[in-house]
Parts: structure tokens; sequence; C-alpha cells
């Protein structure tokens, strides 16, 4: 049977703890599908259906498997009582005039649906001190150096800064902000071949860093009735910034054990 077959039986289980944006279940599962059906001992290199993947086996051990995840990509102590779902494709609304919406790869926190979208996301509303993780998932790919309209600004700063000033309806910021880079362990480790290795770590040894690129951006800040972006002080806002690199391996080794976990650890183990 087809781990595409064994995921859609389970599609409203997990659908249940695993939000899906722009990305649409079918095109996924299809994607899937399609490779299972083709694939002749060629390894999958497509980081959008490995993060579904990832997701999916997650959000299969409901509560327990989203606080797992909560809890790997920040720290132990991460309070997960309002948290109830992982978030896969879905939009902040940008910082910078001109600026498209971001796509998320992988989302997790105090976070709602913005009223009258299926992509778009907004910090949870009548949370006391609310928290979120975004996500820049990579695979075989770099991040982009060639952002819409400012040819200085990188991706991972513009999530990054994305974090930073996510609110709600009342443009309440997070008290807890974290980044996270998730790569295959090839890359994490030495020689360094990409240039996130290097920004990851100029920002992780020296915020200073994260202020001078952010202040950097040519484009103006985006400020409008329905978002402003945040008076505070941005280096206050940094100092509330964790950094973390987690490797595919790392997430796919501690997936929890649902009715779909022993297929997708098959298939890592087989396609990876």
């Amino acid at each position: 049977m087809l781990l595409a077959d064994i995921i859609n039986e389970n599609r409203s289980d997990i659908e249940n703890y695993l939000h899906i944006g722009y990305a649409k279940w079918e095109v996924m599962i299809n994607k899937l599908k399609n490779y299972e059906y083709s694939n002749i001992n060629k390894k999958m290199k497509d980081e959008q259906l490995w993060t579904f993947l990832l997701g999916c086996g997650y959000a299969a051990r409901k509560k327990e498997g989203i606080n797992k995840l909560a809890r790997m990509l920040t720290n132990d102590n991460i309070n997960t009582n309002e948290i109830n779902k992982i978030w896969f494709e879905v939009l902040p609304l940008p910082p910078r005039q001109n600026e498209r919406n971001t796509h998320l790869d992988l989302a997790i926190g105090n976070i709602s649906l913005r009223n009258g979208t299926e992509s778009g996301i907004q910090l949870k509303d009548n949370i006391e001190d609310p928290w979120i993780c975004f996500c820049e998932m990579k695979w075989n790919s770099d991040i982009s150096t060639k952002v819409s309209n400012d040819l200085k600004r990188n991706q991972m700063i513009r999530v990054i800064e994305n974090a930073l000033t996510f609110q709600n309806s009342k443009y309440k910021l997070a008290e807890d902000i974290y980044f996270n880079l998730v790569t295959p362990a090839l890359f994490k480790n030495e020689p360094k071949s990409r240039l996130y290795h290097y920004k990851f770590e100029e920002y992780k040894k020296n915020k200073e860093a994260i202020y001078q690129d952010i202040n950097n951006c040519s484009l103006d800040e985006y400020d409008q009735s329905t978002w402003q972006y945040p008076d505070a002080d941005l280096e206050t806002l940094i100092n509330k910034l964790s950094l973390k690199w987690l490797t595919y391996e790392d997430l796919f080794e501690e997936l929890p054990k649902s009715k779909i976990s022993k297929e997708i650890l098959t298939f890592w183990q087989e396609n990876n």
C-alpha cells in the first residue's frame, strides 16, 4: 500500500492538528503518489513533501505530537497549553511595504487564522504570554538572496523580521520568539557549503547583525489600520529572539508513535 494512501486514510485525524495553508491536501497527496509510482532508485528531493510528512507524522499523535514538536523546536519548558495545531505553508502579514506575504514552511505557537483567509495567520488573541516559532525549511536549496524589491535582503532575515513583528488584532507581540532553521544534517556539518550556514552563525553569535540587516532594509515599514509596525524598540524585540538549528534527521528520528509513524519512518529511511 502506498504511503500516500495510508496518510489519506487518516486525513480527518491529521487535519484536526495540522493546518494546511496554500499548499492544499490533495496537491500534496498527489505529489507523493507521483513520486511513489515513478521512483526508480531515486531519492526524494522535494522539500515541501518532506515537511508535509513531518507535519503529518507529529499531527497523527494529536496533542501529544504537537507538544513534542513544540518542545523540540523551542525548549523543554515552553507552555503548550494553548497550542492545538501545527501550521504548514501559511502567510503572516509582511512587515514591509511592497513586499509580498512571506510563505512560512512551518510554524507553531499561539497562532490563529486571520479572518476571511485560509492561509493568513496572526498571533492569537487573549493569550497572556504568547510565543511563536517560525521555521525555514531547506532541503538542497540555499536561502534566497533575491528578495523582491530589495537586493540586499536575504530570505532568513525576512522570516526573522516577520517573527519579531508578528501580532494579534490588538497589535500585541509575542513574548517569546523562536526562529528555527531545519536542514539535512549534511549541510549542518562542516565544511560550510550554504550561505545560510554563514548567516545563521553570524546571527546566533551576534544579534547586532540581525539589527543591522533589518535596519538596512530599503523598504518602508508596513503600517495600516489592521497592522502596525511595532513601536517597541527593535533591539528589545531581538533580545526576545532565540535561534535554533535542527535537522530533518532530528525530527524524523523522534517521530512519535501513531497509526502512520512506522510507514513514514520506513519511507524516510528508504528515500532520504
